[in-house]
């Protein structure tokens, strides 16, 4: 996983303005209340696990509030050690080691972590609530570590830090698929629901669809056509199962090679090679066609994205 985020060699003064630049890009946009920042410490790393964000925080004294609930994603929080404490939707949850919880960054929620370490999941709100619809009864609950699936949950993915980086593309979307399974499977569990849409038929269609997709966005003959022959299915047939999750082949591959090129602008390491250069690396033939597509998506050009970030 990528360390993005450590104050070694921050001034304590910087140090808050240092977490939100970073913090609101990987996760929401928060604001934060420390009684003491500038000896805020915060370590962050981030990885992709097929479209789930997935990063593992230690934190020291932190407590984050939600500045503007717009986000549709869920977070979705593993304690690993000390305490935090999750507020949203009336209710608290209270988690120590191996305990879990969900946030709806839609509402407003609070966060206090105080000094622990936890792994966060960002997962689109359609990728859970396919699986969980009631999901607004399952925010700020805390799923204790036990034998069973919740002792599962957090075992498997306290186990993922030190694999994530040997993963394949396709390998990461079928184990995303795996994550998202286990946790619909203890939320609902938890609550006494009634059992989860979990893997279908239908749904290992649009798995081989993603994985069709992952494995061939730098290809610049990658088109819808292409994608749902690499799967096996008709074009027809692969929009009618993404358009129940909100989005097209054709819309899809251009969401994930946008994806890619933003973080390649973000990468300090890359700074080497031009915006023309990355975006044909991804797929995109034409400079204006990917200009527009990104500044449409990001709500500036690639260029003064790079430097917006740089700074």
């Amino acid at each position: 996983m990528d360390m993005i985020l450590t104050m070694t060699d921050v001034q304590p003064r910087d140090r808050l303005a240092y977490w939100y630049d970073v913090a609101c890009k990987c996760f929401v946009d928060h604001e934060c209340e420390i009684a003491n920042p500038s000896a805020l410490s915060v370590t962050l790393h981030n990885a992709e696990l097929g479209e789930i964000g997935f990063s593992t925080i230690e934190s020291g004294g932190l407590q984050s509030v939600l500045r503007t609930p717009r986000n549709d994603v869920f977070l979705f929080s593993l304690q690993l050690s000390g305490a935090t404490t999750i507020r949203q939707d009336g209710r608290e949850a209270v988690m120590r080691p191996g305990d879990f919880a969900l946030i709806d960054a839609q509402r407003p929620y609070s966060a206090h972590p105080g000094k622990a370490q936890e792994i966060v999941l960002k997962i689109p709100h359609r990728a859970l609530k396919a699986r969980l619809p009631a999901s607004s009864d399952l925010t700020a609950r805390p799923v204790r570590h036990a034998a069973g699936i919740s002792g599962l949950v957090s075992g498997y993915l306290s186990m993922l830090p030190n694999h994530i980086d040997a993963l394949q593309p396709a390998a990461k979307i079928q184990v995303a698929e795996q994550v998202l399974d286990q946790i619909a499977l203890a939320l609902a569990a938890d609550t006494g629901e009634d059992r989860p849409a979990l893997s279908s038929g239908r749904a290992v269609a649009l798995l081989h669809v993603r994985m069709a997709i992952e494995s061939h966005l730098s290809d610049p003959a990658l088109d819808p056509a292409m994608a749902a022959a690499l799967a096996g299915i008709s074009v027809r047939y692969a929009n009618n199962l993404l358009s129940e999750q909100g989005t097209s082949l054709e819309r899809l591959i251009v969401s994930r090679r946008l994806e890619r090129c933003r973080r390649a602008l973000e990468d300090p390491a890359q700074a080497h090679r031009t915006v023309s250069e990355i975006a044909y690396a991804w797929g995109f033939s034409d400079p204006s066609h990917f200009n527009r597509r990104f500044k449409a998506e990001n709500g500036c050009a690639p260029r003064d994205y790079r430097q917006r970030f740089g700074s």
